[in-house]
């Protein structure tokens, strides 16, 4: 070991921790030693046979002594020496190479499973880091010495037990020979070689692992920035970007260039200088080899002996170079690795810590503080209790500290200052991996697996069964959408779940969350990346999982968090406002600013909703689709069955994006009939929607059956079913793909909203009187685009127009009006969700109206706005609470005349004003 005598302790410790890996299998690796030596031994004792062999047949007298007086018969008696020394000499060589792949074969587990062992204790090391350690640090340069720092350890394992023991092994046998048999001189040659050649060796590795760290460091670089170009596609191609990620990638390389052409050439004058000693050293003993044979010292038998040997040493010596150069490089790569893995992670157990124990589910924060680093303070003595079953929201501005509370609650950082309580039990005193079991996190950013939708739900509860996971799916409202999906539950998300829209991975988020079932829950912005409708439709079953369970809402709609047991309004890490949120609109602190500024985003939304939406006639979309496919029908000989039954299918949305869209539908359902076969296309009424149901002739049922349809465009581009769904979600509808029956095959079903007025005609000047200018409208619909026109229209018309999403946030604003700050009127939509309808809405409306003792006659006049076609729905809204019913799309005129009824306005149909198309 007296190659390695001048290494650093950073090496002495990787060394020693390599050492203590082999021990731990010392059965193998002391067998693999004993087979090492006989393999050496073998090829030791090679040589001295050669010199027998060619002692024996160099002299002639050897030879003819066995001719006989006959003549020509050699005597046997006189070969058998040779002939057995020629037989030893082959066995002897198979010996070598038995007793080395022997070696190999006993020692191979305990390489592999140190390797392996390295690995998975880094994995797990990494793991139990905290977030702190993570945030600072480049994920693909993380990996890149992980794995470097596992390979060196294979090498190192492997190398300096089969290369370094065997060299010196072999190196004091043959001095051992050398020294015994012949002159001191060849011993002190072949010493004066070997430490000449293992000092310039160890000085020029060293001054080279200068250039090999830098080597690394870019290597590390470059692997870290492909990684994050990669994992941030999308931001460089929004941005148009790509030629200079690639310039900066192309600049860390040339320098990695730079650094390897140093370390190349380093390497290069290392290997002239031991070639050099070598030469030098071999040349001084064969010389002295020749002039001994020559003055008779020697035989002819002991020079071809003494070149052998100096061969058998010198190319080891070779290998030793090479080893150390390449154990040198080992240990440089080793050395960020057990460097990683002597970082203490900043919070972890202590040795008979108790796990958890949740009884009621009470959440106390005491005085915390905390800041992220030295001088960044985010938390100034915030102190909140969650009592058992209750809901806790916080809200405030972005850096508020919001989302710090729920990663203190995790302990996934340690608060500077105060407490964190479960029932009592400070969250220092209790196990990890308990606390983290009782609460359930549906977090701002989900980040999936790049797995299957199933694997992704059941990661809420190990051992979770495919009947748990669609359980939590159905309760998470992702369930349709699953199996609207060529795969259903075994279909990838992808890298990060980036074949998943934003919403569809926040219901996957909430389906684990359901399923994990825990006593606290934390919901930080969980209906974030939902729009209105999947918020609304996703708000209902969290309150339904909130109720029983501590929650903690971090909340960015306010509208979500109106009936929250408490309301903590936080501002630059402290707590300025508490309360429920009718005390805190009343006193138009903080909290009423928020209302207020969200209630104008909405209006702006609404607004640019607008620009980008026209009103389109679904039909004509459908026609056209069919016409530009036309060809492809013709060919593949397909029928096509139509069913149109709707009187007016006007919708609002983008007439290129859904016109592709239904083009790209319509080429999928011809690229799964088979030629000759019947496609059916329906175009019908469903309450408030258009539906249109596209089911194609495949021979049966199962999604399975074909090819991955491809885009209609010819580009062999595929068509994502998710993305095709996202397209449609967007435009305000939804994509359904479902079994057609037993003996048939899929059926695609789109639904979009109907708008909520007749396409109008071109806009009447603006100078005409308005019929309903004065008057304040509610309008409550959970459609975007049906609260759009129905705004524009109304506001054309002198209207002012108070938009809501869904009811619970209508009746929210009404509270907390004065009952003079009412609007004149209100249209309220029927089909507000599955959690809501607009009886209800109306209905809690009179009681209102009678808490604060409203006569008959003061009431708001109201109208119910539907969808909705059957005979007694009339009855029902009246019953309700509504003057008039409905149905949409409405005629202007008809609305407008119902409101100045309502509200004793006179109405001549003339002064109307219409929307512009």
């Amino acid at each position: 070991m007296a190659l390695f005598a001048s290494v650093s302790s950073n090496h002495r410790r990787v060394l020693t921790g390599l050492w203590e890996a082999a021990w731990a299998q010392r059965r193998r690796t002391i067998a693999a030693i004993a087979l090492l030596v006989l393999a050496k031994l073998a090829s030791v004792t090679v040589p001295l046979l050669l010199k027998a062999i060619v002692d024996r047949f160099s002299r002639p007298e050897n030879l003819a002594a066995g001719s006989t007086a006959a003549g020509t018969q050699s005597d046997p008696v006189v070969l058998v020496l040779p002939v057995f020394l020629l037989l030893a000499y082959a066995l002897l060589r198979f010996g070598s190479t038995l007793f080395t792949e022997l070696r190999d074969l006993v020692f191979a587990p305990v390489t592999r499973r140190t390797v392996t062992a390295v690995s998975e204790r880094s994995f797990a090391h990494l793991m139990s880091l905290s977030p702190r350690f993570h945030v600072l640090r480049n994920t693909g340069s993380l990996i890149r010495d992980v794995e470097r720092g596992t390979a060196g350890v294979g090498f190192l394992l492997g190398a300096g037990l089969f290369t370094v023991v065997p060299t010196l092994v072999e190196f004091v046998a043959v001095l051992c020979v050398l020294a015994a048999a012949y002159s001191l001189w060849f011993t002190l040659i072949v010493l004066v070689t070997f430490f000449v050649y293992a000092a310039v060796t160890m000085l020029l590795t060293q001054r080279r692992e200068l250039h090999q760290r830098r080597v690394n460091e870019m290597d590390s670089r470059a692997n870290g920035r492909l990684v994050d170009s990669l994992l941030n596609y999308e931001t460089v191609k929004t941005h148009a970007r790509e030629e200079d990620e690639r310039q900066r990638y192309a600049d860390i390389c040339a320098e990695w260039v730079r650094g390897s052409l140093s370390n190349q050439r380093a390497l290069s004058v290392l290997h002239i200088s031991q070639s050099a000693v070598i030469a030098v050293g071999v040349a001084a003993v064969m010389m002295l080899a020749a002039h001994q044979t020559v003055q008779g010292v020697m035989t002819v038998g002991d020079l071809v002996l003494v070149n052998a040997y100096i061969i058998q040493i010198c190319l080891p010596l070779n290998a030793l170079g090479f080893v150390f150069r390449e154990a040198s490089d080992a240990l440089v790569n080793t050395e960020k690795l057990f460097t990683l893995l002597d970082q203490k992670p900043d919070i972890q157990d202590a040795p008979g810590t108790p796990a958890l124990t949740v009884r009621e589910g009470v959440v106390q924060f005491e005085h915390v503080d905390f800041s992220y680093e030295p001088g960044r303070q985010v938390l100034w003595d915030v102190s909140v209790t969650i009592d058992a079953g209750k809901t806790v929201a916080v809200v405030g501005g972005s850096g508020s500290g919001k989302s710090t509370l729920a990663r203190l609650l995790m302990r996934l950082y340690e608060a500077d200052a105060g407490d964190i309580r479960i029932d009592g039990q400070s969250v220092r005193e209790v196990t990890l991996a308990s606390l983290r079991r009782a609460i359930g996190v549906v977090p701002q950013d989900t980040v999936l697996f790049n797995d299957t939708i199933a694997y992704n739900i059941a990661y809420g509860r190990q051992g979770a069964g495919l009947a748990d996971v669609v359980e939590a799916a159905k309760a998470a409202q992702v369930h349709e959408f699953v199996l609207s999906l060529p795969q259903q539950y075994d279909t990838r998300v992808g890298e990060r779940g980036l074949k998943l829209s934003g919403g569809e991975k926040q219901r996957i988020a909430i389906a684990r969350a359901f399923l994990k079932n825990p006593p606290i829950m934390v919901f930080d912005e969980a209906t974030s990346a939902l729009d209105t409708r999947a918020e609304r439709a996703i708000q209902g079953e969290l309150d339904r999982i909130a109720q029983g369970r501590s929650t903690l809402v971090i909340a960015h709609r306010l509208s979500t968090i109106v009936d929250a047991d408490e309301i903590i309004v936080m501002d630059k890490g402290r707590i300025v406002e508490r309360g429920r949120h009718d005390d805190l609109l009343a006193k138009d602190g903080l909290y009423a600013q928020l209302w207020n500024l969200q209630r104008q985003q909405q209006q702006f939304e609404r607004l640019e909703r607008q620009l980008a939406r026209r009103p389109v006639n679904l039909v004509s979309l459908v026609a056209n689709a069919i016409d530009g496919l036309r060809d492809v029908i013709e060919a593949r000989r397909v029928r096509l069955a139509t069913e149109i039954d709707i009187d007016d299918a006007s919708i609002t949305g983008d007439p290129g994006t859904l016109a592709q869209a239904l083009r790209e539908l319509c080429f999928w359902a011809l690229q799964a009939t088979p030629p000759g076969g019947r496609i059916e296309l329906s175009l019908t009424r469903s309450g408030n929607q258009a539906r249109l149901a596209v089911t194609d002739g495949r021979h049966h049922a199962g999604t399975a059956d074909g090819p991955m349809p491809v885009s209609p465009e010819g580009d062999g581009t595929p068509i994502d079913p998710m993305q095709l769904r996202s397209t449609i979600e967007r435009q305000g509808g939804s994509l359904v793909i479902e079994q057609a029956g037993a003996l048939k095959g899929m059926r695609y079903v789109v639904e979009l909203p109907l708008r909520a007025i007749s396409v109008p005609a071109a806009p009447a000047p603006a100078s005409e009187e308005q019929p309903l200018a004065g008057l304040t409208v509610m309008v409550v619909d959970d459609q975007a685009d049906a609260r759009d026109s129905l705004g524009m229209a109304l506001s054309l018309d002198g209207a002012s127009v108070v938009p809501f999403g869904h009811g619970g946030e209508a009746l929210a604003w009404l509270a907390s009006q004065p009952t003079h700050a009412w609007p004149h009127a209100m249209l309220c939509d029927i089909l507000l969700g599955p959690q809501e309808d607009g009886y209800a809405v109306m209905q809690h409306v009179r009681q209102l109206e009678d808490q604060r003792g409203r006569r008959e006659e003061q009431r708001m006049p109201a109208i119910a706005l539907t969808g909705l076609a059957e005979g007694g729905d009339r009855a029902q809204a009246l019953a309700a609470g509504f003057q008039m019913h409905l149905s949409k799309p409405v005629e202007l005129q008809t609305l407008v005349g119902a409101l100045c009824a309502l509200t004793g306005r006179p109405f001549q149909p003339e002064t109307l004003q219409e929307t512009p198309a």
